[in-house]
């Protein structure tokens, strides 16, 4: 055993000291955002309700190249939903059978990083402040609407039927959220991005702020802030 630890431990030193070139790792995701409620249609005749929320949450995995000089390149990748609900109302009556709806995104992001100031516990850890800025794009579940639910069941006689059967039962409401998965709306935009990484030997620990701008990824919003705390393993 102090055999093979003086083996390791010159390989442990010299990785502590700086930056791997490549790494890979997750992290865990917290938007913050309020989801607006709405309706769609005329609930005086026919028509939906849905509810909106309060923030979203999800994982993410990333991958990163410290060996190009000037900045240093990260990809994400990230899966981030929550829930909400949604009342049909038939002859202007809500049902008493409310649906229960999945929101969610996947999204990438393309970021471009530089260092801001960096620190060092000799022989034992580094640290670094940076900035950054970068593409994204997402595959978001659309907004509920009287003309996505009619689309949903297509055998239903009219409007009213249509808005019964979303909620008639639990296969019925998986076959919305089935139909609206196949209609995700397409969107990119750029983001800003602030953080701190912490390297002990190996092992990477991020947290990071963004914000990132894309219209309509929340509806009738320019744009959201996250935060996400992350590990990698840095090769």
């Amino acid at each position: 055993m102090k055999k093979l630890i003086q083996i390791l431990l010159p390989f442990f030193i010299i990785s502590s000291q700086v930056f791997a070139i490549v790494g890979f790792g997750a992290y865990g995701d917290f938007d913050l955002l309020k989801y607006p409620d709405g309706t769609s249609g005329d609930l005086e005749t026919s028509g939906v309700k849905y509810g909106g929320f309060d923030n979203a949450t999800g994982f993410g995995l990333l991958f990163y190249i410290d060996a190009i000089p000037i900045v240093d390149l990260e990809a994400d990748i990230e899966f981030i939903g929550n829930v909400y609900k949604y009342t049909p109302y038939v002859s202007g009556e809500p049902l008493s059978t409310k649906g229960e709806m999945p929101w969610g995104r996947v999204s990438t992001y393309l970021t471009a990083r530089k260092e801001i100031l960096g620190l060092s516990i000799p022989l034992l850890a580094k640290a670094q402040l940076y900035g950054g800025l970068g593409y994204n794009r997402h595959s978001v579940l659309p907004v509920m609407t009287v003309e996505l639910i009619q689309a949903a069941f297509p055998s239903a006689t009219d409007l009213n039927a249509a808005l019964t059967e979303s909620t008639s039962s639990d296969d019925q409401m998986e076959a919305l959220a089935t139909y609206m998965l196949k209609n995700i709306d397409k969107i990119s935009g750029f983001h800003l991005q602030t953080g701190v990484r912490g390297k002990l030997l190996m092992f990477n620990a991020f947290v990071n702020a963004r914000y990132t701008i894309a219209k309509d990824v929340i509806p009738g919003k320019s744009g959201f802030p996250s935060f996400w705390f992350g590990l990698a393993l840095g090769i």
